[in-house]
């Protein structure tokens, strides 16, 4: 569930033309990803990882005991690999 405690994965399409997640890969680090759940509750995350994973590698799926939020693309250069980026709640 959005905004509530474990790891929120969202795979997307990496178009290449803006669409979906086609700019994911110009995220960095201390980025902040705004999230609002079905009642416009809005979470502020913040992005404490990003890195290049295998196709098949789903490690990045686990499960968590805080807030967290896993965004997933395939790589523009590379379509057998994923670019993962991983953001956490923002201390406010």
């Amino acid at each position: 569930m959005p905004n509530h405690i474990g790891n929120m994965c969202i795979a997307g399409h990496n178009y290449k033309n803006s669409f979906m997640f086609s700019k994911l890969d110009q995220l960095e680090k201390q980025d902040i990803i705004y999230v609002s759940d079905l009642l416009q509750h809005r979470v502020v995350y913040e992005i404490y990882d990003k890195y290049t994973s295998e196709e098949d590698d789903m490690s990045c799926t686990a499960g968590s005991n805080s807030m967290e939020i896993t965004l997933i693309t395939c790589n523009k250069n590379n379509n057998n690999k994923r670019v993962v980026i991983k953001a956490k709640t923002k201390e406010q």
